[in-house]
Parts: C-alpha cells; sequence; structure tokens
C-alpha cells in the first residue's frame, strides 16, 4: 500500500523576499522542493502551488456569473433567437457543445444578439457563465488567449498556483475543468478563429457564442455554426424607436419615422442613440429628427454604416449639455471600453472642469452614449468611443488632450499602489510620483479588496501601461510595472507579466533610474522563471544583481541570489541552488537581515535533508525556527515548521515529524487557510505509512484530495486520488 499512497512529487515554493516581491509556483521533481515566494505564502517540500494564509482571498466561486446585462432596449430577431435555439438543440441531442458564429458590422447588434439569448437560457446552463471581449476591433492590441484562460480557470475555482503556464497546459486544464459542467462562454469582438479555439467548452450541453465583425470561417471546423446578422427589419426598427420615444410619437409621424429609422441604416445601435436624442427633445417631430439626419446611401459605399454613425453622433453630441459633451471627449481617451466611476471623475479635473461628473455620467448613460455596467462601471460601444475621440482631437486642445491621458494613467497608477498596499503590506516601494496626483487617495479595506480591483481592471492596467509607453511617459511604465505586482503574483497571467516587466525595466533604464530598473531585473527574472524560461531567469538575475551593486544595496542583493537559488533548484540544480543560498545567507546577514538569513538556512536545510545530511538539516532548521520565532508572525515560521517536519521523517524521527506537522496544522486552521492543510495532509499521511498505518494514511490523503478539490487545485487533487485509486 505504501508504494500506491505515497506517490509524491515536490511542486515549487513560493518565498516574499525582503521587499515583499513576490514569485510562483514549481516544477516536478522527486519529494524535492523549488519555486519562490508570493504574496505572503510560502510553498516547499511537498507543497504543490501558492500557499495563501490569512490575507489572501478565498478561491473564486465556482459557478462564474460573467455576462454583461440583458439588453435594455433588445427588439425583434425572432428568427434569429428560433435559429439559435435550434441550434443549440440539435447539438444538445447530439451529445456535443454548440458552437455559434455571429458576424456582422459593428452596430449591427452582434452582441445584444448573443447576451438575449443567453438570458433567456440561463436555467439550462446551471454551472455558469464566461464572458470575455476579446477587444478584436482594435487590430493591434487583441486579448491574448493565455490572459483569459487562467482568469476563466479561476472563475470556475482553480487555484491560481494550479494553473499551467504555458498555453497547450492551460487549454487542457480548461477542457478538464469544464468536461462535466454546463456552462455558457461569450467571446466578444473575436478577430481570429485561433483566439476562440482553447476557450470553447468541451462537455455536451454547453455553449460558445462568438461575436465578430470578420466572418472567421474556420471555426466550422470546430463544428461552429456560421450567423451572418445584417440590419433590423423596418418593422422591428420602428418598434425599437418607439420604445425609447414613445409608440405614439412614432404612430403620429408613421412616415417620417420610416424615413429615420431607413436614414439610421436600421442599425440598432444607430437608431438607439437617435432615439435617445429625440426623446429628450420633446419639442421636436419625429419628422425635424429624420431631416437632420444624412441617409447612409449617399454616404461613402465602402462603409455606409459607420459614416451615417458618425453623422448622427455628431449630432448628438452638439445636442449635449456642454459639461456632458466635455465629459464625453474626455473619457475617449480611456485606453479600453469599460471604467469605474473614479476614472470618470478623475479626467473630469482637467481644466476647464467638469464640475458636476456625476450628472454628466447620467446624461450620457440617459443618451445612449454610455452603457451603465454592475458595480459603478460604464462601457462604451467602440464606434461610439472612436467618435468621442475624434471629438477631442476636433475641439479640445493638444494640451487638454495630453492632460487627460495623463490623469488616466496616473488614477491607475494611484489605485494600483493603494491596492498594492493593502496587498502586499510586507513590500517597500520607492516614494510614487505623479504629474496629477489624487485628490483623495483610492482606500482600500483589505486585502480581498484589493485582489478585486487588480482582477477587475487587469486589461485597463496592461492598456494603460501600453499608452504610457507610446506617450514616452517612462517613469509612469515603470512605476505602473511594479505596482502592478500583486496582479501577476495572484493571477499569473505570464505573458503580460514579461511584457510588463519589460516595458518597465527598458524604461527605467532609459530615465537612468538604478532602483526601478533592478526591481524591474528581478521582477522580469521571476515572471521568466515562472513562465518556464530558467535560462533567460538566470541571465536577467545576474543583471538585477549588478544593479544592486551599483546601488551598494546589499540586502537587495541577497534579495536576488536567493531567487536565482529557486531558479536553479527549479532545475534540478541543487548545487547550483546551494551556492546561491549560501551566499545569500552570508549578505543578508551582513546587511543585518536576520529574518531574511534565517528563511535562506531554511532552504539549506531543505537541501541537506534531501540529500541524506540528517544531521546538518535538522541543525539548520532549528537555528531557522529560532529566528523566526523571535519575529513578529509570519508564515515564515509554519513553513519552516513544516519544513522541520519533513526533514524529521526523513531522519528516521516520525514522532517529531508528526509533532512538527501536527502543530503545524493547528496553525493553518487559525489563519483559515485550506490549500496548505492539503501539502500537510500529505506529509501526516507519509509519517502514518512510515509507521505502518496504512487506515490512518489513506483517510489523509482522502482529506488532502478533499482540500485541493475545495480550492480547485485540480492537478493535486487528481494526483491524490490516482494514489489512493491504486491497489495495496
Amino acid at each position: 500500500m505504501r508504494a500506491g499512497l505515497i506517490t509524491r512529487t515536490l511542486w515549487g515554493a513560493r518565498v516574499r523576499d525582503s521587499e515583499g516581491r513576490a514569485a510562483g509556483a514549481a516544477a516536478a521533481a522527486h519529494n524535492d522542493q523549488s519555486g519562490t515566494n508570493s504574496g505572503n505564502s510560502v510553498q516547499a517540500a511537498t507543497i504543490h502551488g501558492d500557499v495563501y494564509f490569512g490575507h489572501q482571498p478565498a478561491p473564486a466561486p465556482r459557478t462564474p456569473r460573467q455576462l454583461p446585462p440583458r439588453p435594455r432596449h433588445f427588439t425583434g430577431r425572432a428568427e434569429q433567437l428560433a435559429r439559435l435555439d435550434a441550434v443549440f438543440e440539435r447539438a444538445d441531442s447530439e451529445g456535443v457543445p454548440g458552437v455559434v458564429m455571429i458576424s456582422g458590422p459593428p452596430g449591427v447588434g452582434k452582441t445584444s444578439l448573443a447576451l438575449a439569448w443567453l438570458h433567456r437560457r440561463i436555467a439550462r446552463l446551471p454551472d455558469g457563465q464566461l464572458f470575455v471581449d476579446l477587444r478584436g476591433h482594435r487590430i493591434h492590441e487583441p486579448i491574448e488567449i493565455s490572459t483569459v484562460l487562467p482568469r476563466f480557470l479561476q472563475a470556475l475555482g482553480v487555484a491560481p498556483e494550479s494553473i499551467p503556464g504555458d498555453l497547450a497546459g492551460q487549454t487542457a486544464l480548461f477542457r478538464t475543468v469544464t468536461a462535466d459542467r454546463r456552462l455558457a462562454v461569450l467571446c466578444d469582438n473575436a478577430m481570429s478563429a485561433a483566439q476562440v479555439r482553447p476557450l470553447i467548452p468541451v462537455s455536451p450541453g454547453s455553449v460558445c457564442l462568438v461575436t465578430s465583425r470578420w466572418r472567421l470561417t474556420s471555426l466550422a471546423l470546430d463544428g461552429a455554426e456560421m450567423f451572418p446578422l445584417g440590419p433590423l427589419d423596418t418593422g422591428s426598427a420602428l418598434e425599437l424607436l418607439g420604445r425609447i420615444v414613445g409608440q405614439e410619437r412614432v404612430a403620429a409621424h408613421a412616415a417620417a419615422a420610416r424615413e429615420l429609422v431607413t436614414a439610421y441604416g436600421r442599425f440598432p445601435l444607430a437608431v438607439c442613440v437617435g432615439a435617445a436624442l429625440l426623446a429628450s427633445r420633446p419639442g421636436w417631430s419625429v419628422a425635424t429628427a429624420a431631416s437632420l439626419v444624412i441617409s447612409p446611401h449617399t454616404a461613402a459605399a465602402d462603409a455606409p454604416e459607420e459614416v451615417s454613425m458618425n453623422t448622427s453622433l455628431d449630432q448628438f453630441h452638439d445636442a449635449l449639455p456642454a459639461e456632458a459633451g466635455r465629459l464625453y471627449r474626455r473619457l475617449g481617451a480611456h485606453p479600453g471600453p469599460e471604467f469605474e466611476t473614479e476614472l470618470a471623475l478623475a479626467v473630469a479635473q482637467a481644466g476647464p472642469p467638469v464640475e458636476d461628473p456625476g450628472g454628466s455620467l447620467a446624461t450620457l448613460v440617459e443618451a445612449n452614449l454610455l452603457t451603465a455596467a454592475p458595480a459603478g462601471r460604464y462601457r462604451f460601444h467602440d464606434l461610439i468611443q472612436r467618435h468621442a475621440q475624434s471629438r477631442a482631437e476636433a475641439q479640445d486642445s493638444p494640451a487638454l488632450r495630453a492632460e487627460t491621458e495623463r490623469r488616466v494613467i496616473d488614477h491607475y497608477l494611484a489605485t494600483a499602489n493603494a491596492a498594492d498596499a493593502v496587498v502586499s503590506p510586507l513590500r517597500k516601494r520607492p516614494e510614487p510620483h505623479y504629474v496629477h496626483p489624487p485628490e483623495s487617495p483610492r482606500e482600500f479595506p483589505d486585502t480581498a479588496s484589493g485582489i478585486a480591483w487588480f482582477t477587475t481592471e487587469h486589461t485597463n492596467l496592461i492598456a494603460t501601461q501600453r499608452l504610457a509607453v507610446e506617450r514616452e511617459y517612462d517613469d509612469a511604465v515603470w512605476q505602473l510595472a511594479d505596482a502592478m505586482w500583486p496582479l501577476f503574483s495572484y493571477l499569473r497571467v505570464y505573458h503580460d507579466w514579461i511584457i510588463s516587466q519589460e516595458r518597465g525595466a527598458a524604461a527605467a533604464a532609459r530615465l537612468g533610474h538604478l532602483l526601478g530598473e533592478a526591481r524591474l531585473r528581478m521582477g522580469l527574472g521571476i515572471a521568466l522563471r515562472e513562465g518556464g524560461r530558467h535560462r533567460e531567469a538566470l541571465a536577467v538575475f545576474d543583471e538585477a544583481r549588478e544593479l544592486r551593486r551599483a546601488l551598494g544595496d546589499r540586502r537587495g542583493e541577497g534579495n536576488v541570489l536567493h531567487q536565482a537559488g529557486l531558479t536553479h533548484r527549479r532545475l534540478g540544480d541543487l548545487e547550483g541552488a546551494a551556492a546561491c543560498f549560501t551566499e545569500a545567507v552570508e549578505i543578508r546577514g551582513e546587511a543585518a537581515d536576520h529574518w531574511g538569513a534565517a528563511r535562506g538556512r531554511a532552504r539549506l536545510g531543505e537541501l541537506a535533508s534531501l540529500r541524506g545530511d540528517h544531521r546538518r538539516a535538522l541543525d539548520l532548521l532549528g537555528t531557522a525556527l529560532a529566528t523566526l520565532g523571535e519575529a513578529p508572525p509570519s508564515v515564515h515560521l509554519l513553513i519552516v515548521r513544516r519544513l522541520m517536519g519533513e526533514a524529521c521523517l526523513r531522519a528516521g524521527q516520525p514522532a517529531a515529524a508528526r509533532a512538527q506537522l501536527l502543530e503545524t496544522l493547528e496553525h493553518l486552521g487559525e489563519v483559515g487557510q485550506v490549500f496548505e492543510a492539503g501539502r500537510v495532509h500529505e506529509a501526516l499521511a507519509e509519517v502514518a505509512a512510515a509507521s505502518g498505518d496504512d487506515e490512518t494514511a489513506r483517510a489523509h490523503l482522502a482529506r488532502a484530495e478533499e482540500v485541493y478539490a475545495e480550492v480547485g487545485a485540480v492537478p493535486d487533487a487528481e494526483r491524490v486520488a490516482r494514489g489512493l485509486a491504486e491497489p495495496d
């Protein structure tokens, strides 16, 4: 039984350095430990993935409800809705997921159709709905799938440390997690079939709707039904107009109303915006409104709907109150389609200020120029946002536009700094620099709220850093990269992680900001390692160490060496790891970083234990325990206790091992963390098996499997389950 039950591999460890930097999970290697530190957590020995203690938020709910709200004025499309019903009934009967590719020009209502249909079927999709805007209309800024899949997996309950760093691994895990779930995936604004394929669930009864301006015909190879969408029929367009301005008003001027919706090309977006303008002008007749709109038939033949939309939007903009118009133009500078209320308040402060930004936001929503999203957020349709940008270029001075953009950047930088401070309270940060300091700095009540903000604003943060790069605001580029650290240590979005650190390090180098470059070179090394690029990581750590030397920062140099040691450990190079940890301990001792030196000794103790040098291992771990016992309460003491327990077991001292591990488990219960508890239960299973108590060993493994399942650590749960299933 012992050979069957106790089948363990060791995945990495996460340890926070003296600056509070975090780093990630690990790779398998015969009861070995590797990895780095992230958040307030460490994992080592038998730990698989991150260990979130106390301050870290609980795993995401397993039944995600990510769909945007049901379209407020959805009208018509009965034929299309019936066809969608038929497609998915057929797929369900065939035992395959239903996939539909809805294509059409901007403003035709692709997303509205998808949302209206999905909201009607929520009861038949009990395991949740996932949504992503792939931003295919921004050709040069599409969303990377390696960014989307980790977010989807976490929404489905998978712990961040259990998510692979490569796209193939993420795709395989997504298929595993969704294999027995009936759920919906809406991929909005797709640019290519390759963007979509990894996001299609494999389970029967699930649905995947894709919207795009392009006909992604190669999705037919994945079983997708092609669904081109055109404008509304005239009757539906008139009904939509009447729902907003009043059916009696439309009926009283039927001919003019028909002329009006025809002038709008019967595009739902244009009809909604035009109707909102007409509704706000009770003195206007429908005929008056129709006379102001140029028919799309007189516009350029290559893009009549957009020309017509721009003409209509010009009229809508000119009819806005002056303050609402100013805010509309400034919001166009935002690099993403969705933003929070606080962003609007920030750009409203540009001169001349918008005195009542809340009222102006309400006006823009009422005019259908913005869509109100949940939790104090607003969203632009991309056509309307481009129009806002064009009007800003036509009406606002270059100085005002530059100030608006910088206020956008400083808003995200200041808020990221505030969230970072609560998520990573031990992280030492350089004093921030803002061109427009926040008048009322954002406050986050707890770590969970900070992580939630980073999660929500992930796409906007990356886009904002890109904007800062384009405008050559190097001070903002490197500060944003540094402030985004909790985002990546939690979400583990490797592509964005590496890119942001590369941009930040390059910006700091251009400024000659040695500390900023040193921080970001180290961050880049950790990101590269966690993305599986270990040799590149070691080269970058060498650069970071030279920068710390140039600064005379011995403590920082010790931190870099510690991270290099963890990278060597990931590569299976125990000698290289020992050399790095040994030098790091010496340097940290010289810098009076006694607790950092203790953590390094614990690592050396673990290496000695794995080599069979049990006396040295127990001495090193005992010294580390004594030092950390004098430190303020932290997770490091618990981790070293667990390492000591495992070392005792290897040294043939099962009673001492059991005592250490039970004490660790007790303290873990106090902080309410279950993921690390799974690792400790596995270690206790080994202790029981070594003593011949197979029943207790099996009970601990069963509990470990339960723990992993609870936090969504699917690979760990499956690994333990395989061990339990093997014969005694």
